[in-house]
């Protein structure tokens, strides 16, 4: 292990700075295909339930927020940053509204 580390050390240090950003680029996630734009590697989908432990809201939360889903396999799958983007939206303010209204409205009526 301490020669490998030795080893990693060495090629940092004498690389040039070009290859020092691709490196940094490539353990982000970035692709450099050699051409003037860089593609970055899609965001992973995630199941419902952890969409929901990571925003730390139920499935049952997530279904009657109508939050954007595709679907592969026969099943939702969901991109937390479309999720959240998604929440801080106009649409979304105008959902969250009507289902306070109907929350409101059954209490009422008990």
């Amino acid at each position: 292990m301490a020669e490998l580390t030795n080893d990693l050390l060495a090629a940092v240090l004498a690389a040039t700075p070009d290859r020092k950003s691709a490196a940094l680029r490539a353990l982000r996630g970035e692709v450099d295909d050699g051409g003037p734009a860089k593609r970055v590697l899609p965001e992973p989908f995630v199941t419902q339930r952890e969409l929901s432990r990571h925003l730390g809201l139920s499935v049952p939360t997530l279904w009657r927020y109508r939050v954007p889903k595709h679907g592969l396999g026969g099943r939702p799958r969901f991109r937390v940053s479309e999720v959240l983007a998604y929440l801080e939206s106009p649409e979304f303010k105008v959902i969250a509204e009507e289902l306070k209204a109907e929350r409101r409205a059954a209490r009422k009526t008990k």
